[in-house]
């Protein structure tokens, strides 16, 4: 192996012999209890379009209305125009 080191480096071998995990749980245990389990500086709320992503525009109105209302009007006016062309073929009450 060209660039693997053999050994570990002094200075991590130190630093692992000096930190006592027993002071470090014991530690830890309140802040862990303490700490609530939603906490209100959340990252969604630090951000900048919080707000922005929760606004509806006008132009998303429009689309739904018109995306909705002109394909059924279409299909309403297809609808009459087809039965009043077949009563006429009839001749029925709107024959003339």
């Amino acid at each position: 192996m060209a660039f693997a080191p053999n050994t570990a480096p002094k200075v991590a071998s130190s630093v692992a012999s000096s930190f006592d995990f027993k002071k470090a749980a014991v530690a830890a245990v309140p802040a862990a209890v303490a700490t609530p389990a939603f906490a209100l500086d959340s990252i969604v709320s630090s951000l900048p379009t919080e707000t922005l992503s929760l606004e509806v525009q006008f132009g998303a109105y429009l689309a739904i209305l018109l995306g909705t209302f002109l394909p059924c009007l279409f299909l309403i006016n297809l609808y009459v125009q087809t039965e009043s062309r077949k009563a006429g073929k009839a001749g029925g009450q709107d024959s003339d």
